[in-house]
């Protein structure tokens, strides 16, 4: 080891043991905090002890103290201990979609990227876009949002999206850790999660929050008056964060691409893969007529494609495989059939307050409410805990439904990858480090704030719906 090594590595354990120890001061405190609500008769045992293991496990995932697999393992582990939920609830993410499209999504990029087809769509984007950079953020923007008018879920769009923006990447010779490569990656893997929040059944909280609201309060959407809802402020202003944010914090340049000669010829594996992914795309857009979840028609592509490949591809598949990622959607997906077990009467301690005479201050207090459950249970169990919140801070009245949908500024705009398990996903898929995704969700989720909330409230009042 050279004397200016040693200097940095020394660096680099005392950040990590200052983070170690803010970690664990973070912890002692939010559970001395919960046993005195509980000593104090303000929450009961049982609420408590969901509200520890939420609590820790985000904590612990949000600060990657330790690895994510055993953090996953110990809520699961946690849960059944000591909470009354059953088993078969706790356990339910690997029975769920989503668990398996994550599965099967990390399938389709290994095939496209096997096959070269992903090489060859990025090729035709680089032709098409041309040598800047501004205009690649700009089309992989927009192709995003499209994507998300006729693809229902985000993990899909991301394993398709992904490799697709790493094929154009490698055509324009941004390299593995080059600034550009982040920057559009980041764009894709966010925007796929952030922008679909302003189409209907694009993501996983919109579904939930429209079932439960239909269930609990009797409103009913459609696609067309939810999107006149958000597309101005949602899609517009957004996108336009995004791009911004990317072209700014990963400033790059692209290459002219290489002439397609060599790759005009689709190979035989190219053509099997694309008769593959077209089947799947329309079981996937047709999935309002059939009503087979995501994941399974995922999990069907992966069946056929290795059963119909060399063995070696299967053996390499399975060692990139990311089980802690895995692992990790199955315990969120725990983790929301666990909060939905709290008493709702814990809302009492929140909720007190009634808005219905303000509505720009019922507005911001929501959408604050909204951010805030998103940090401390994630986007997929914000809705469940924030609707019966909402409802009491603003009864029945004019502003309810305003009110209700207030919560979409708050699970759209993502400060912490963690927040949303696609996001985690992507980064995964595409090999993103996390100090470039967590530097592009905070300067993503910041000017969220700061402009796409103010703009949707102006739109709103001038729609007549604030």
């Amino acid at each position: 080891m050279t004397g200016t090594e040693w200097p940095v590595i020394r660096q680099r354990e005392t950040r990590l043991e200052k983070k170690n120890l803010a970690t664990l001061i973070l912890l002692v405190a939010g559970l001395s905090a919960i046993l005195l609500l509980v000593m104090g008769g303000k929450m009961s045992a049982a609420n408590a002890r969901i509200i520890a293991i939420v609590f820790s496990c985000i904590l612990l995932w949000a600060t990657a103290v330790i690895p994510g697999l055993l953090v996953s393992l110990l809520f699961f582990f946690l849960s059944t201990l000591l909470t009354p939920v059953p088993t078969a609830q706790i356990f339910s993410g690997f029975a769920s979609s989503a668990f398996w499209l994550v599965f099967s999504g990390s399938a389709i990029g290994f095939a496209l990227k096997e096959s070269g087809l992903s090489d060859r769509i990025g090729i035709a984007l680089a032709q098409w876009i041309g040598g800047s950079y501004l205009k690649a953020l700009t089309a992989f923007a927009i192709l995003t949002f499209l994507l998300s008018l006729v693809m229902p879920s985000t993990f899909s769009r991301i394993a398709i999206l992904v490799p697709i923006a790493l094929g154009y990447c490698d055509a324009v010779h941004l390299a593995e850790h080059s600034n550009g490569r982040r920057g559009i990656l980041m764009l894709v893997i966010v925007g796929s999660y952030e922008l679909a929040a302003a189409v209907l059944p694009a993501n996983l909280p919109n579904v939930i929050m429209t079932g439960i609201l239909e269930q609990s309060q009797g409103i009913h959407l459609t696609f067309s008056e939810y999107l006149l809802y958000f597309l101005p402020a949602g899609v517009i202003v957004r996108g336009a964060i995004l791009i911004t944010v990317s072209y700014k914090l990963f400033s790059d340049s692209v290459h002219e691409t290489v002439r397609l000669g060599a790759y005009t010829r689709i190979s035989g594996r190219e053509a099997y893969v694309i008769v593959l992914l077209s089947i799947t795309l329309i079981f996937w857009f047709a999935d309002s007529i059939h009503h087979i979840a995501p994941g399974w028609i995922g999990l069907g592509f992966t069946l056929v494609y290795f059963l119909t490949s060399p063995a070696e591809q299967l053996t390499r598949f399975t060692h990139i495989l990311k089980m802690d990622l895995l692992w990790f959607i199955a315990a969120i997906i725990g983790l929301t059939a666990l909060v939905q077990h709290l008493d709702m009467q814990l809302l009492s301690l929140l909720g007190s307050a009634t808005l219905m005479g303000n509505p720009a201050l019922t507005y911001a207090m929501l959408i604050a409410s909204s951010v805030c459950l998103c940090l401390l249970v994630t986007s997929n169990a914000a809705p469940a805990l924030f609707i019966p919140l909402a409802a009491r801070m603003v009864e029945q009245g004019a502003l309810l439904k305003m009110g209700m949908l207030s919560q979409v500024m708050g699970y759209s705009t993502t400060f912490l990858p963690y927040q949303s398990p696609p996001i985690i996903f992507g980064n995964e898929l595409a090999q993103i480090d996390r100090s470039a995704s967590i530097k592009y969700c905070l300067g993503t989720a910041i000017l969220g704030i700061v402009l796409v909330v103010p703009i949707n409230a102006l739109w709103w009042h001038m729609i007549g719906f604030l």
